[in-house]
């Protein structure tokens, strides 16, 4: 499997660890004193930033649950000042108030890199058309498969959802490489397909990167195939920003066989390439 920055994806435990832990230090002191929040919550376990030496610490941190984004709705988990952000986003808010999202150009460049090495992950070359068909708007949808495209040098192509007949013409008379959508979006780009009496081979589809859903083997086998196509998947929660109180920014590797965070992975040997599809290689703190 290609990788993009192979300086970080397959480098060595010992080095991972090192990063982590100086990255990871850095977060939770900035946490602490950004952020009255996360302060209180220290405080509640009598715990402080120098209490926490490594990664290997990190069982040691308070949880981040749902309800204390809601709580701090829409900006007192920011860990920088206002003037410092470039842009917004936000989730649906469809069970609850929204959960509020900032990033400085620096968090916008790492997402744009992390895309990145999931594309190339995927299999994806600067030489490709990548076909975006996640939403573009408040929630982060297809902004960040969008940037990460345009990072590595490939075409990036901004369809958004809906309009489903021109997603097919555009498959076709663009001849795009790489598909990003949702599982079940997928899957219905592949019904209308049919439904349009297209054969699925003509198609110059070999690779799609598919989430933001939960999806099934069925759901895999059921989405558009063609016979040189994968279906790699790289997720992300919606509120992952190193703005957002410096917390870690940890990608899922998600591929038949393989649904774990990327710690969780075994690491390869010196020299070694690494399947993980992360930022930094194994839960990056930003």
């Amino acid at each position: 499997m290609a990788v993009y920055t192979p300086e970080i994806e397959c480098a060595s435990r010992d080095y991972l660890h090192a990063v982590q832990s100086a990255r990871l230090l850095k977060m939770v002191r900035t946490a602490y004193e950004k952020v009255p929040f996360y302060k209180r919550k220290f405080d509640e376990i009598g715990l402080q930033p120098g209490d926490i030496h490594s990664i290997d610490d990190i069982t040691k941190l308070p949880f981040t649950v749902k309800t204390d984004l809601r709580d701090n709705y829409p900006f007192g988990l920011f860990a920088v000042p206002q003037g410092e952000l470039v842009r917004i986003h936000a989730s649906s808010g469809t069970t609850g108030k929204q959960t509020v999202v900032g990033y400085t150009a620096h968090d916008i460049d790492i997402w744009a890199e992390g895309a990145a090495r999931a594309l190339t992950a995927a299999g994806g070359t600067r030489n490709d058309i990548v076909h975006v068909s996640y939403g573009y708007g408040l929630f982060t949808g297809g902004l960040g498969l969008h940037y990460g495209a345009e990072h590595m040098g490939a075409t990036a192509l901004p369809v958004s959802s809906g309009n489903t007949k021109r997603q097919v013409q555009l498959l076709q008379d663009f001849g795009s490489d790489i598909l990003c959508c949702t599982p079940s979006y997928a899957m219905f780009i592949g019904e209308t397909v049919r439904d349009m009496g297209i054969d699925p081979k003509t198609l110059k589809l070999r690779a799609g990167l598919f989430g933001a859903e939960p999806w099934t083997d069925n759901i895999r086998r059921s989405s558009i195939r063609t016979p040189s196509s994968r279906c790699p998947t790289g997720n992300t929660a919606s509120w992952c920003s190193p703005a957002l109180a410096r917390r870690p920014c940890l990608w899922y590797a998600t591929a038949p066989g393989i649904s774990a965070p990327c710690t969780a992975l075994p690491a390869p040997a010196d020299g070694q390439r690494c399947g993980c599809l992360s930022p930094g290689a194994a839960a990056t703190i930003c």
